[in-house]
């Protein structure tokens, strides 16, 4: 019969496994899909029912009603005789086979295994999709192998000793690590007369033991061939050689790896892993203690050398396993080998132990009951891998390492290990690679554990390097570190290297069946294509074109395999390591083509935020057509969300137009060029007008590469912005009369208007008040006629500044009340605040400092009100010249520290200089005035008339 599509085969394993029972909607999701369930899934189940009802009773048609396969509010189920599954019958055979072999009855033992063995015709589950079926088959699995060792035991038992070489055979060739097997293996050989193969197949296993899980053979094992190498007598007896420990022994097993001879840091972390596991109240440990951490972050060495610093805390031993969660080429210990593992450490015989995974939990519970036993499990591949072990007697302890985070598990702390810090970092290369050699150059020592990313493997491994060359200089090392080429590749050492390492978390995620782990193995790679700081989840979604909330678990899993790090507000960054090993990973995965697409949509993400934030901000501020890739922008609800944004993406924007504007591919160049135009109003208004000549020049290659005439004549009116607060405007003036000539050819009337009016900011600046009067005029005649009221508005600025510069106290004034007068009808609030400083330079130019002050202090409100930081820079160094002019000095000095506080941090190095001047001068007057009052103004007679602001000629800003 076909019974439809893989998921509604796998829909009927679900419900026939519970058959009888209900099984819940969600239950069922999570069955089929776990954590990466679609939107429809819920419609799918129904749907895969439906296609299993018209199976189950055809007669029934599509709207039965059903009796094999009901429903209710809740859920499904399944009748109980409805289907009988191959699985439950070899389940089934097991259970006969453990009764008759404890009757000692060895052909009914032999001959149920036999036949639950033969239901087998390939895997399990036909290899059905889901969650459920995965976990189904790896327990199926485990059950079909002890299965084949209690075959191969039974053979023995019953004098068939080729026989059982033969069946244990290929049982040793599949699983070679699996110790019962080997054991079985050898007892077979012996009794063949072959004690030298039997002898051969137990150092073979030792070796495969060092080298995969860094342990010696088992108590059981290395007891069997103590009694091969001596041909013991008790060998050719029937029992089987997994009864060779005495009944009623005591184990108390000491498993750990040496302690690491070299160890280093890692001190607040020890402490604290020595608290959990090691009370000092002698209370009881801490139940479950996860170290997890990226890729070479120590934690192996950590849990081994705190595991030997509280062993005096257990004394009834401690038991050691690598669970080969990351080991590559070898598949990772399944929860039912893990338990006989440690059941057999504890001295169970082999025979003995449970072939269920639950019998074989409650055992070693039972075992562990009043006992303190430390139980370090390295390597762990997550949560569900020692899932059984959870809930043990208290008293013991769980000591987990592993890739992947464990917040999640029940009654455990998880330490997370992250990078050294740099004098620790600095430490452990001076013990690998000889103190002398480090403290001779401590600056290029502290610059290579940076750049080793202050982890432990890729110091050992640059350390390494230095031990067999050595005769270079770290310099030399810290040079070809500095190469993002050859980084990963310094990085290696014989078999130890942080590349195969990173390499092996990523195809862990990318060969998952899960595809959630798949979407985080793309975003990682993806993430390659970038070079910025760090990222959000809206980035995720731009590179792979998924929707945010898919783009936000993909860097969830990327954080909990910890090849993230997790920061504020959802974001993120990949550790310097991680980010050369996604760099190398596009470059390996993804065509030069898809590179380039998923960087035009990042691209395309900022240019159309960055606009919107303007809008936000400021919509009257104008920017150069370009039409980014489409793309959803971050979302931003009002002008203080959006300056917040700006100040917190603008080393991303900076880094991506960088990036963008190198490119080889023309479009990609063009759009990086105009993110950085994008950012000029932005930058400007939260503070960062210095970064304005960086993207210019950036820009200006873009433009003479690739012969584009209209990014070359944005980029000089940029770059002149850019040089003007640097005190540089007789190179301002340069580009910006470069790009006035540009614009007199190919530019249109409003983009050359825009030009004319930047160029009579720099006139203005360099005092030419004659030309800038021209070009704000000839910039008033375009906007005029062309329409353009923004622009009308930024001529009479210009028109102003240079009547005032000229002399033209009246004729300035009135044009500064025309401005305000347009900008309160348009709802310019820069525009406004523009004319503020306008009539207060009037004041000053009329000798009223204190109607100036009034003027800037309204000024200063506005700017703040829509934070505009540079016109706030503005308002603040003159308010306190306007200040110290009246004599209110205290004022004055307030307003100057402010002025010089925040020019610092925005490195506005004229305002620093200016107010510096200021405080300097203020010194001397305040020194010099006899008048100053207590509270620093000057006295009655300084300021009659003035304060009232009604008297002032301001104007207010609404």
């Amino acid at each position: 019969m076909n019974l439809g599509p893989p998921l509604q085969r796998a829909t009927l394993w679900v419900l026939a496994a519970q058959a009888g029972r209900l099984v819940t909607k969600d239950r069922l999701v999570g069955a089929l899909w776990g954590d990466a369930a679609p939107k429809t899934a819920e419609q799918s189940v129904y749907t895969y029912v439906a296609g299993l009802r018209r199976l189950l009773e055809p007669e029934r048609g599509r709207r039965g009603p059903f009796t094999l396969l009901t429903q209710s509010a809740n859920g499904y189920s399944l009748a109980r005789d409805v289907c009988r599954t191959d699985a439950e019958d070899f389940e089934q055979r097991l259970a006969e086979a453990r009764r008759f072999q404890a009757k000692q009855d060895l052909p009914a033992w032999l001959r149920e295994l036999e036949a639950g063995l033969g239901l087998w015709a390939g895997t399990a589950l036909g290899g059905l999709p889901g969650p459920f079926c995965e976990a189904e088959r790896t327990r199926l699995e485990s059950m079909r192998q002890t299965a084949r060792e209690d075959r191969a035991d039974a053979l023995l038992r019953l004098g068939r000793h080729q026989e059982a070489l033969d069946a244990v055979a290929g049982l040793t060739a599949e699983a070679p690590l699996r110790e019962r097997a080997r054991e079985l293996q050898m007892l077979a050989l012996y009794r063949c007369g072959r004690q030298a193969e039997a002898l051969e197949v137990f150092h073979d296993t030792r070796r495969l033991l060092t080298e995969h899980l860094g342990v010696d053979p088992g108590e059981s094992l290395r007891r069997a061939y103590e009694l091969i190498l001596r041909a013991d007598p008790s060998l050719a007896a029937a029992p089987s050689a997994t009864t060779v420990t005495a009944t009623g022994e005591v184990v108390r097993p000491r498993q750990l790896p040496r302690d690491p001879q070299i160890f280093v840091g890692r001190a607040e972390t020890l402490v604290r892993l020595r608290a959990l596991l090691s009370p000092r109240d002698g209370g009881d440990p801490q139940a479950v203690v996860a170290v997890t951490g990226t890729a070479g972050a120590g934690k192996s060495t950590l849990a081994v050398r705190a595991a030997h610093a509280v062993s005096d805390h257990y004394p009834d031993g401690q038991l050691y396993l690598n669970l080969l969660g990351a080991t590559p080429g070898v598949g990772r210990l399944n929860p039912l080998d893990l338990l006989g593992r440690l059941l057999r450490g504890l001295g169970v015989h082999p025979e003995a132990v449970p072939s269920d995974q639950d019998e074989a939990a409650a055992m070693l519970r039972d075992r562990l009951a009043g006992r303190r036993t430390l139980i370090v499990l390295d390597d762990a591949s997550g949560p569900e891998q020692v899932r059984p072990l959870l809930g043990l007697p208290a008293g013991n302890a769980l000591l987990v390492t592993s890739r992947e985070s464990f917040a999640v598990a029940d009654d455990c702390v998880q330490l997370v290990l992250g990078r050294m810090p740099r004098s620790e970092a600095v430490t452990m290369l001076a013990k690998l690679a000889g103190a002398e050699r480090i403290a001779a150059d401590p600056a290029a020592a502290a610059e290579l554990a940076d750049l080793c990313g202050r982890l432990p493997l890729a110091l050992r491994l640059a350390a390494a390097r230095l031990v067999e060359n050595r005769h270079t200089p770290l310099t030399e090392l810290n040079a070809r570190l500095r190469d993002e080429r050859r980084a990963l590749h310094e990085l290696e050492s014989g078999d130890l290297a942080v590349r195969a390492s990173l390499q092996l978390s990523h195809d862990m995620l990318a060969g998952s069946g899960h595809e959630l782990d798949r979407a985080a193995a793309a975003a990682l790679c993806h993430l390659g294509v970038l070079r910025m700081p760090d990222a959000a989840p809206e980035v995720v979604a731009a590179l792979l074109d998924l929707p945010r909330d898919a783009a936000e678990r993909a860097v969830a899993r990327l954080v909990r395999a910890n090849l993230a790090e997790p920061g504020e507000q959802g974001r993120f960054r990949l550790h310097d390591l991680v980010r050369l090993f996604a760099m190398e990973l596009a470059e390996r995965r993804l065509s030069e083509h898809d590179r380039d697409d998923a960087l035009d949509r990042v691209i395309g993400l900022y240019g159309t935020t960055v606009r919107l934030a303007m809008k936000l901000i400021d919509p009257h501020r104008v920017h150069p057509p370009h039409e980014f890739a489409a793309c959803e922008p971050f979302a931003l609800t009002g002008s203080a969300d959006a300056s917040a944004w700006l100040e917190r993406e603008r080393p991303n924007i900076l880094a991506l137009t960088a990036h963008a504007t190198a490119s080889r591919n023309p479009s990609i160049a063009r759009s990086g060029a105009h993110l950085g135009f994008s950012c000029q109003w932005p930058f400007t208004f939260i503070g960062y007008r210095n970064d304005i000549l960086p993207l210019g020049l950036q820009a200006l290659e873009v433009g003479e590469r690739l012969s584009d005439r209209e990014i070359e004549a944005l980029a000089h009116g940029y770059i002149a912005m850019g040089l003007g607060p640097a005190g540089r405007s007789e190179e301002a003036l340069v580009h910006q009369r470069a790009e006035v000539d540009l614009r007199r050819t190919i530019g249109d009337s409003f983009a050359r208007m825009r030009a004319l009016g930047n160029l009579w900011v720099v006139l203005n600046a360099l005092h030419r008040y004659e030309e800038a009067l021209a070009s704000a005029r000839e910039q008033l005649h375009i906007a005029r006629k062309i329409g353009a009221a923004v622009g009308e508005r930024h001529a009479l600025m210009g028109i102003g500044g240079a009547q005032l510069g000229l002399g033209s106290v009246s004729e300035a004034r009135a044009t500064w009340r025309e401005l305000d007068g347009l900008a309160k009808q348009a709802g310019d609030h820069m525009h406004m605040g523009e004319a503020l400083l306008g009539l207060a330079e009037v004041h000053l130019k009329q000798n009223d400092p204190w109607s100036a002050a009034i003027v800037y202090r309204k000024a200063l409100t506005l700017s703040r009100e829509r934070h505009h930081r540079v016109m706030e820079l503005r308002c603040l160094a003159p308010l306190g010249h306007a200040e110290r002019l009246k004599g209110a000095f205290d004022k004055a000095r307030e307003y100057l520290l402010e002025a010089l506080a925040v020019a610092e941090k925005y490195g506005a190095a004229y305002t620093m200089g200016f107010a510096r001047e200021e405080l300097a001068l203020l010194g001397e007057s305040a020194q010099d005035d006899p008048s100053r009052t207590v509270d620093g103004s000057a006295g009655a007679e300084g300021s009659a008339g003035a304060e009232g602001e009604e008297e002032v000629d301001a104007v207010g800003h609404g």
